[in-house]
């Protein structure tokens, strides 16, 4: 139970590995992954039977089953693999790829689903044929798998290298004709011995055709090469067997027992059914098939993470090269930003403003044209030291790509109030009328009145006082008129420079997180690939581990 489970974890590991190496639809590796988590699934034992077209190999599976089951003919006709499974009739079942299934009684559909069309092509639209024979060897939890011939198509070659991974037990029928091609050679090397299948018996046909000594020449020749396939077979049990595949089925169809003995099929009989009985639960067998197909994937996830590991220092050596330059650019910003904030807030100190515009302010109010120098020279002069300022905050934006940030706010107060003195007291009404008249009708007026010589000596006099007095008045008049344009003036540029200063100081802590190599975030590149480097990791570990569970 506990290997089943842990084969059971390989195949889920093995098929999130799928899905996380992307291999291409055509990768042999891919293929026998997908071939391998089959065979794990599948409890029952199966025994794959395969060679090059015209060795025999349905001949002989129809001799082990005792009736004409699969097709035989004198050319290649088999072009799909076939499944003998155990059933109380023979029946025929093939799923096709849009989803139908067909049943049929007998073998006899198998002409039309399981042969090769006249252009020597297996059919596209099947995706499994199944043959159900009630046989008691088959009732034992046994799976024959007829395979397509290996020498004619590439397609069938392709198919045959999948299914073999998917075997407990590979037959490989040989002709003692032609003993061991150049290619049935590359294919014991390449189809089995380096996919960890070792579990091979090999099944030499048309030996009664030869001669006793070409017969014990084949026999010598095939010793060795049998020996370096049956490591994990009983040491009683051979896995080299001769068998006249034409004259066994013959006789069993005759019911000739001895036929059986003399073509060597009871003997191969009772080593199938031997190996069966050993090696029921299989775990000894799939063991070594699935460690070669598990190295194989650790490989690539090893060096799969290997290349994730180098993109990842890559993309490393990026942003710590670009987070430099950011550092770089992020102090000349903010050099430039405290430079032009500072010579800002040098104009606004309200000493530098009164020093510099105060009187000019003063002046121009008293011609009443406030609007005009408002607009056209202080108002430009302060959005001037505004524009720098902004400009570094709108480069450091840019650059470091920040979400757009509020403006610097410049209020200018409203026009000033001059808040004029009353004028002196008029002449008159401090002297009984005299100064009046003196302000409105002029001196000389006077001088010439009709009491003039009365009172010339006083009124020279008094006229002189007055003149006095009132220039005297007039002059501090004036001077309270220019002090108060003054004042205001004075009111006007404190209350912008005050309120000017408090938006700059608010602004530069605003500028102070823009200025600034925003938090570094992990790109969804990244984040996607350190996922990945970590589950490839994992699972190099895991499939590991569970390896170790089953070696013990």
């Amino acid at each position: 139970m506990q290997h089943k489970e842990h084969y059971q974890n390989l195949t889920n590991y093995f098929n999130s590995a799928l899905g996380i190496l992307e291999l291409e639809p055509d990768s042999q590796l891919r293929k026998d992954v997908i071939s391998i988590c089959e065979y794990l699934a599948n409890p029952s034992f199966k025994i794959a039977v395969f060679a090059p077209f015209n060795y025999g190999k349905s001949t002989l599976l129809n001799a082990l089953l005792g009736e004409r089951t699969l097709p035989i003919d004198l050319i290649p006709t088999t072009g799909a693999a076939i499944y003998v499974k155990y059933g109380k009739e023979l029946q025929t079942r093939i799923q096709l790829k849009d989803g139908s299934i067909i049943n049929a009684n007998g073998t006899d559909i198998l002409k039309e689903y399981a042969v090769l069309d006249d252009n020597r092509q297996m059919r596209d639209d099947v995706t499994s044929v199944e043959v159900y024979c009630p046989h008691s060897f088959l009732a034992r939890g046994v799976e024959f798998l007829d395979l397509p011939g290996t020498n004619d198509r590439e397609a069938q070659n392709i198919l045959v290298q999948e299914k073999l991974l998917t075997a407990d037990l590979v037959v490989q029928v040989l002709d003692a004709r032609n003993l061991m091609t150049l290619g049935e050679r590359e294919n014991l090397k390449d189809w089995l011995g380096e996919r960890g299948i070792k579990t091979v018996v090999f099944v030499v046909n048309f030996m009664n055709l030869l001669t006793p000594e070409e017969q014990k020449e084949v026999s010598n020749r095939m010793r060795f090469v049998a020996e370096s396939f049956r490591s994990e077979l009983p040491n009683n049990i051979s896995n080299l067997h001769r068998v006249d595949a034409l004259p066994a089925l013959r006789g069993r169809l005759k019911s000739d027992v001895s036929v059986a003995q003399t073509t060597g099929l009871a003997t191969f009989e009772s080593a199938l059914q031997s190996i069966v009985k050993v090696y029921g639960e299989k775990t000894n067998i799939q063991l070594s098939r699935v460690q070669t197909i598990a190295s194989q994937l650790c490989q690539v996830i090893k060096a799969n993470a290997k290349e994730v590991t180098k993109e990842l220092i890559s993309i490393q050596e990026q942003k710590s090269e670009k987070f430099e330059i950011q550092k770089r650019a992020e102090k000349l910003i903010k050099e430039g930003f405290e430079r032009s904030s500072s010579n800002f807030q040098s104009w606004l100190y309200l000493t530098k403003l009164l020093e510099r515009y105060q009187f000019e302010l003063a002046v121009v109010l008293e011609q009443r044209t406030f609007n005009i120098w408002e607009s056209e020279k202080f108002r430009p002069e302060a959005l001037k030291y505004k524009q720098e300022i902004s400009e570094w905050v709108d480069k450091a934006s840019e650059f470091f790509q920040s979400e757009e940030t509020e403006e610097l706010i410049i209020t200018f107060p409203e026009a000033p109030k001059v808040f004029l003195p009353p004028p002196p007291p008029s002449e008159t009404k401090k002297y009984g009328g005299l100064r009046n008249i003196a302000i409105a009708s002029g001196i000389g007026w006077l001088l010439g009145g009709p009491m003039g010589a009365a009172v010339v000596g006083g009124a020279t006099y008094l006229l002189s006082d007055n003149k006095q007095n009132k220039s005297q008045n007039l002059a501090s008049y004036k001077e309270q008129v220019k002090q108060a344009y003054a004042n205001a003036a004075r009111d006007y540029l404190s209350r912008f420079s005050t309120v000017t200063l408090k938006a700059v100081e608010e602004y530069e802590i605003i500028a102070e997180k823009v200025i600034k190599v925003p938090m570094s975030q992990q790109s969804p590149e990244v984040i996607k690939l350190r996922s990945k480097l970590q589950l490839l990791n994992n699972l190099s570990v895991e499939i590991n581990q569970e390896l170790e569970f089953l070696v013990g």
